[in-house]
């Protein structure tokens, strides 16, 4: 009993900027909070594939383990990956090509390098595309002549998906109609506005399916077969793939850029919490699957697939007793 009153007594007369009480409480009296949960940030987008696939994982780790993940949205990755850098968010998500520019601090991250960031998980091949209404005219990359596209900041990923496929029909800039655009969703509002008229797409995400009810059918613009020399050169480690499945915007004969998507942490986040991140997904891969189809792909078997950056040393130590570390 004293030691109630001492407790309700610091907490009345001494307070403490940015302590939460229940960690007060355990500072006076000396208990663990139940459960000994561990709450982390994950840097995401507002809306559209990112914020899918992150929401996904928050879900499944937070349900599966003593970890909480909680998603921190924010504009564009390229606003929350120096966060994740500088160990403010515990971690981040990103496609392969733009998460290996910011390491670099090359590309998309020109004069910025990021070289705390740690590979966690390598989730699964990503197909990302240019999407315009079926009857807007627009079947090919060399279609995109003449037509007003979403001009996004020069080393922006939209920049980088845009220019893979003027470069894929020979065209330039100076070829069609900019129209500036700040990040996805101010794109995705512009094409329902008829503002432009195309988008940057995810093949199976909630926008395909968004635009595919508002602008009466779509149609992802064939990038060509052919073209992986140009599309490598704009986006290192992406390939070209075939979308030919059933989600709004896919049919034969169509091609898109496809790469890994990459869940990185900070290199300092502790070994137990990427420990229950990863084992949490590799123990659950049907939950997230079952999430939308972008996950269809998921494979818990290439978790540690090598991408091209490094890994945080509790993943390596996860995969190899697993027998996936793929290094």
């Amino acid at each position: 009993m004293d030691r109630l009153k001492t407790l309700a007594s610091c907490m009345q007369r001494i307070p403490v900027p940015g302590l939460p009480a229940l960690a007060l409480a355990a500072a006076v009296i000396g208990f663990t909070p139940i459960g000994h949960a561990q709450t982390v940030g994950i840097g995401t987008t507002k809306g559209g594939a990112t914020a899918q696939i992150s929401n996904a994982i928050a879900n499944v780790v937070s349900a599966n383990s003593s970890v909480q993940v909680r998603p921190q949205a924010m504009a564009n990755t390229q606003q929350y990956i120096p966060l994740v850098n500088s160990g403010k968010i515990e971690l981040g998500l990103a496609n392969v090509p733009q998460t290996r520019y910011s390491v670099g601090g090359t590309g998309m991250s020109e004069g910025k390098p990021n070289p705390d960031l740690r590979m966690i998980v390598t989730l699964f091949p990503f197909r990302a595309g240019v999407l315009a209404a079926t009857d807007s005219g627009i079947a090919t990359a060399a279609d995109l002549k003449g037509k007003k596209l979403p001009r996004f900041k020069e080393r922006a990923l939209g920049d980088y998906i845009y220019r893979s496929y003027l470069d894929a029909a020979g065209l330039t800039y100076d070829d069609v109609v900019s129209v500036p655009a700040s990040n996805f969703p101010t794109m995705w509002k512009m094409l329902k506005e008829g503002q432009i008229d195309s988008a940057i797409v995810a093949v199976g995400s909630k926008p395909a399916f968004d635009f595919d009810a508002s602008l009466g059918g779509v149609s992802f613009v064939d990038l060509g077969k052919d073209t992986e020399e140009t599309t490598a050169a704009n986006l290192p480690g992406s390939v070209v793939i075939e979308v030919n499945g059933k989600t709004p915007g896919e049919g034969d004969g169509k091609h898109a850029i496809g790469f890994d998507y990459a869940l990185f942490a900070h290199k300092d986040v502790a070994d137990d919490i990427v420990t229950e991140v990863v084992k949490a997904m590799y123990d659950n891969p049907d939950a997230l699957r079952d999430s939308s189809p972008l996950w269809k792909n998921f494979d818990a078997a290439t978790m540690g697939k090598d991408v091209g950056v490094e890994f945080h040393p509790a993943a390596v130590a996860f995969y190899t007793e697993k027998g996936i570390w793929q290094r």
